[in-house]
């Protein structure tokens, strides 16, 4: 796993929500915003283990983060995704919209 390097903080405590974050360019996402220092909800479909990966790396270097499944194509999963960052949170500042489909 590779360590998260803290960097200038200009998110501090800012909410982010990146879509697709369990793997590839969400995983990068998330993880910089958190050495921005966001609060980032690592958003997910299926893959919960790699998600929680995500997280721990976010915790481990001080950082927060929660993971939380919705598959974006559904209005009512969008909005559960939504109303448990607010819940969790507060607010949401930052929305990554990274998810899609692959076929593997």
């Amino acid at each position: 796993m590779e360590a998260l390097q803290t960097s200038s903080q200009r998110l501090r405590q800012q909410v982010a929500i990146v879509t697709g974050a369990s793997r590839g360019i969400g995983r990068a996402t998330a993880l910089a915003l958190a050495s921005e220092g966001a609060n980032v909800v690592v958003n997910y479909a299926s893959s919960s283990g790699a998600a929680e990966e995500v997280v721990k790396a976010i915790t481990d270097a001080g950082g927060s983060a929660i993971a939380l499944q919705a598959d974006v194509s559904k209005l009512e999963q969008v909005d559960a995704l939504v109303n448990n960052t607010v819940e969790k949170f507060g607010r949401v500042d930052v929305l990554v919209n990274n998810a899609g489909i692959t076929r593997d």
